[in-house]
Order: structure tokens, then C-alpha cells, then sequence
């Protein structure tokens, strides 16, 4: 019975979800209608389930009065804190040679991951204190593209350091009073705007198709044989007219657990997650083969063949579940907007937003769709007059702006990727890619070595 009804629930749950279906307006409707019915044909039990709400109040009541307490309280003392805390945005120039991996860019996330910042438990719940929030964000404005990263100010010489480290030729300069968000002029009333966020399709720890997939953590020395993925971004966002926008952006801090306010979770659903998706590859490989042995005997010993069950395909994926076990992760919030002005909206380019991340897509990885802003908009009762769409415009145009995507003032669910996927979808492409609008600097003219031999020679017909 248990069983059947979570069944139907589920399947109620779906449907209201393929309908886009509001379940905060939803609920109200639901709720009247059942007690309707429930007064209508048995008026006793609507009472009796009054009467016993109201004499459990006093236990659930406060209960529920102090969890509403504790996540305001939460919000209030993380805010403070969040605008306390000076920051730095970096734009980086990219060096005319690169001839390194994306594993030089995992390094540095590596490192970044160690920046710490939360320290006790009373200093989280009466700080405020959450760990550091860095933004990696890939920018073209006219097809023009720029890498820059947002920190925390003590953080700069950090971040410089390690990126000097593996490109010392690069250029990193400081933006003072010029944020490329604030220079563009953005306004409802003289620009549009489409903006979206990504999340996984499958269990974060199911990971996307990344570098090392691609091979390009082979033969480094030959950028020029290597198939970069971030490639096909880089030449979309070069592509778009001088006066469009296309912004790219990941806010990013260390993950540690689970957390619910303050609190860390024992049970980790990350790695709960992946551990379930090697146990259903695994079960849908003995099924298969099941199917076609007729021998009782033969069929219960299949479990114990284990990973010579699996076809080529699905051990790659229960391979690169296991790399990510093994892999640093950061909880991260995705983002992508387009901006131009009025009557100079491109359509198809919103298609090219949503399909943003199709070069790290293929069959057994993991998948980023499009999950929220005004990409969930397809059914006319979402949305009665543009209200909605308004408010969302203004609001991704204030997140990004203020790199906004923990806690207040945009408390969302983040998506979970370890550091070679980070290093995948944002590291500085290799000289071997030709992106006319990706800005290099120019290569360093070197002096002549001091230890120089000289000779007093004359030569002849001098």
C-alpha cells in the first residue's frame, strides 16, 4: 500500500513538473480542494484532524517558529558578512604561447580550494563566516573575449602567484572603477536581456565529459593535435556582433559536506550519488546478460563477474565516476546572459545559450541543462503579462553583477564539479587555437644573455 501511494505520488509529481506547474500556487488550490471533498463526505474526520493540529501545536509550533528563526538569522549574519568582505576583480591577458594542458589550470584551482575562510562552528553561526567565494567568468563583449576572476582582495597576490606559476608570460591587471558589468549601461528600457543557469542532469558525481576524456592531458608538447571543447565556445562568443554581450560565468567555493545552515551533514549525497550510479551500471549489465543465458545456475553467478560484464562505454563511466571520487570539488553556480540592446535581439543565439555546454556532452557522461531564469518559461500561465520575465531580467542582471549565487542574496541548490571539470570548461586554450577574438599578449622580446662570448677578432675588410 506504502508503495502504492508513493508510486502515485510520484507520478502526480511529474506531471506537475511536465506542465510547469507552480508548486507554490499549486498547493493552496490542492489543499482547498481536499478539504472541500473532506467536508463534503466526511465532515467528522476534517474535524477530528483539526482538533488534533491544534492540540500538537504546542510541539510542532515552536519547532517550526525556530527553523524559520534560524534560516532568517542565518541569512542576516551571512549577508553582513558577504559585504564586509573586500573584493578584486583580475582580468587576465592570456600569454601568446601556451602550450600546457588544462591541468595547469586544475593546479590552480587545486590550490585555490585550500583558501579555508570559515574556520569554527560559533564563528559560522555568529560571523556569519562561509568560505571564500571566487567567480571565474569568460567574457565577450563585441566578440571580444576576456578571462577575468572575482575574489576575495586578500586573495590577489594568492591567485597572482599561481597563475604566474604555470603562465608567466600572462598579463593579469587589477579593474578598479571599470567593471565590464557596469560598462555596458544595462537598462530595461534601452536593452534586452536572456539570461540562464545550468545544472547537472544526473548525480553531480557522474561527471561531464572533461579534458582527460578528450586526451588532451596526452602528448601536451603538441597543442596542435589536440581537440579542445572550449573551442566551439570561444568561436560562438567571438562571433556575435560589436554591439552584443555574452557573458559566462561560475561562482565557486570549496566544498566541504552537505550543510543545512550552519550545520554539516555526516551523509554526503555526492558521493551517496556516484555510488549509486556504478551500482546501476553494474545492475544493468548482469540484466542484459541475463536476458540471453537460460541456465539458473549460469544467471546467479553473474554478479560475481562483475566489471567483465560491462561494455566498453559503460566502463569508461564508472571509470570517470571513480576519478571524481578522487578529485577536490567546489560547490559552483552556472550562468550565461545575453545582452543588446532593443530591437537588436538575435533568437538563435539564445539556442546557442541553451545548448551552451554540448562539447563536454556525450553518451555515459553527465549532462548540464539549462534549470532556471528565463529558460523556464514555455507555457503561457507561467508567465501572465511579462510580469515574471521583467522581474527575472532584473534579478540575473543583479546576481551576476554582484556575483551572487550562495546565501543572500540568492540562496540556490549549486551544482557539485571537482577540478578537472572546472579545468575543462574554463582554462586558457593552447596557441594552436586561432579564436580571432581572443585578445593574447604580445610575445616578450628577450635581452641578450650577459654570459655572452666576445672576441677581439677583426674581420676581414674591417
Amino acid at each position: 500500500m506504502v508503495m502504492f501511494l508513493h508510486h502515485e505520488a510520484k507520478s502526480i509529481s511529474d506531471w506537475v513538473t511536465d506542465w510547469k506547474f507552480e508548486p507554490v500556487a499549486l498547493t493552496p488550490f490542492v489543499m482547498f480542494i481536499l478539504v472541500w471533498v473532506g467536508l463534503a463526505f466526511d465532515p467528522d474526520a476534517v474535524s477530528a484532524t483539526t482538533a488534533a493540529m491544534i492540540a500538537t501545536s504546542p510541539i510542532f509550533l515552536p519547532v517550526a517558529l525556530f527553523i524559520m528563526f534560524w534560516r532568517r538569522w542565518m541569512h542576516y549574519i551571512r549577508y553582513a558578512y558577504w559585504f564586509r568582505q573586500p573584493m578584486v576583480l583580475l582580468h587576465i591577458e592570456l600569454p601568446a604561447e601556451v602550450e600546457k594542458s588544462p591541468l595547469a589550470m586544475e593546479v590552480i584551482l587545486t590550490g585555490l580550494w585550500n583558501n579555508g575562510s570559515e574556520t569554527t562552528f560559533l564563528q559560522r553561526i555568529w560571523k556569519g563566516q562561509f568560505r571564500a567565494v571566487t567567480t571565474l567568468e569568460l567574457v565577450s563583449n563585441g566578440g571580444r573575449i576576456g578571462y577575468y576572476i572575482h575574489l576575495r582582495k586578500n586573495w590577489k597576490d594568492f591567485m597572482e602567484a599561481r597563475i604566474y606559476g604555470q603562465f608567466p608570460e600572462a598579463h593579469i591587471t587589477e579593474v578598479t572603477n571599470n567593471d565590464y558589468v557596469t560598462q555596458v549601461g544595462y537598462s530595461p528600457k534601452t536593452h534586452e536581456l536572456w539570461g540562464t543557469e545550468y545544472s547537472k542532469k544526473q548525480p553531480d558525481a557522474v561527471p561531464i565529459k572533461t579534458y582527460i576524456d578528450w586526451g588532451m592531458d596526452k602528448d601536451p608538447d603538441k597543442p596542435e593535435k589536440q581537440v579542445d571543447p572550449l573551442t566551439n565556445i570561444l568561436e560562438f562568443m567571438s562571433s556575435i556582433k560589436p554591439d552584443e554581450h555574452i557573458w559566462f560565468q561560475i561562482v565557486m567555493k570549496a566544498r566541504k559536506a552537505d550543510e543545512w545552515y550552519g550545520f554539516y551533514k555526516k551523509a554526503d549525497s555526492y558521493l551517496e550519488g556516484g555510488k549509486e550510479a556504478i551500482k546501476n551500471v553494474f545492475e544493468e549489465a548482469v540484466n542484459r546478460t541475463a536476458e540471453r543465458v537460460e541456465d539458473e545456475m549460469a544467471k546467479k553467478s553473474l554478479a560475481s563477474r562483475g566489471v567483465m560484464l560491462l561494455s566498453q562505454p559503460e566502463k569508461d563511466r564508472v571509470e570517470a565516476i571513480e576519478r571524481n571520487f578522487n578529485k577536490l570539488t567546489f560547490d559552483c553556480g552556472l550562468r550565461t546572459i545575453y545582452i543588446v540592446k532593443k530591437n537588436k535581439f538575435d533568437l538563435p543565439k539564445v539556442g546557442n545559450l541553451v545548448r551552451f555546454f554540448d562539447p563536454f556532452r556525450a553518451p555515459n557522461f553527465n549532462v548540464l541543462n539549462v534549470c532556471r531564469g528565463l529558460s523556464i518559461f514555455d507555457y503561457p500561465w507561467q508567465d501572465w503579462g511579462d510580469i515574471r520575465r521583467r522581474m527575472v531580467r532584473k534579478r540575473m542582471f543583479f546576481w551576476y553583477k554582484h556575483r551572487a549565487y550562495f546565501y543572500v542574496p540568492y540562496d540556490q541548490t549549486p551544482v557539485i564539479l571537482t577540478t578537472e571539470e572546472l579545468a575543462s570548461m574554463w582554462h586558457f586554450p593552447s596557441s594552436a587555437v586561432k579564436t580571432p577574438g581572443l585578445v593574447r599578449v604580445a610575445s616578450r622580446v628577450g635581452t641578450a644573455p650577459p654570459n655572452l662570448p666576445t672576441s677581439s677578432v677583426t674581420l676581414p675588410g674591417q
